[in-house]
């Protein structure tokens, strides 16, 4: 995976943005591989989960996942041994940055729209391209810099942990 590929752009009036330790289970049962930061993760089954891990093509969904926020460290998991990961906690009126899955998409249509992450082999961006849902995608696009080929965009709260997960 890549390091960096969601970072903060604007704290919403925070001084800091708050983070939280969670627990993350080692590689061999998850089948997974380790979190990096400025990686999105959330709960691992969903509900009822006490492990975080990263998020696949198309999540956040609203009802579906609970999103936990962006990993602010790397995970301590091995392959046999539990681990933990810090993670930036995603309150209301962060405004995130990351890359555009296809720069050539970037223009005034995707402003407001909501979207969901795509995870291509190593790396994280916005699908800008997904087309709006309103009642599923868990990401709002606010601004993208054409020529950077970035997106910024706020975390739904009815997707994260905070809201009421209901679509």
């Amino acid at each position: 995976m890549a390091k960096n590929d969601v970072h903060i752009i604007d704290t919403g009036g925070l001084d800091v943005v708050p983070t939280r330790t969670f627990l993350v289970e080692d590689y061999t049962n998850s089948s997974s591989t380790q979190i990096l930061v400025g990686e999105p993760v959330r709960i691992s089954g969903h509900e009822g989960g006490n492990y975080v891990l990263k998020l696949a093509t198309a999540e956040p969904l609203i009802g579906t996942d609970i999103f936990m926020g962006i990993a602010a460290s790397n995970d301590t998991a091995t392959s046999s041994a539990d681990g933990t990961v810090s993670v930036w906690l995603p309150l209301p009126g962060v405004v995130y940055r990351c890359k555009a899955t296809t720069k050539a998409n970037l223009a005034t249509g995707i402003e407001l729209d909501t979207v969901t992450f795509d995870l291509t082999s190593t790396t994280y961006t916005v699908d800008e391209n997904e087309g709006t849902d309103e009642n599923a995608h868990g990401l709002r696009i606010v601004d993208f810099d054409a020529s950077a080929g970035t997106v910024d965009f706020e975390i739904k709260i009815n997707a994260t942990r905070y809201g009421d997960l209901v679509a």
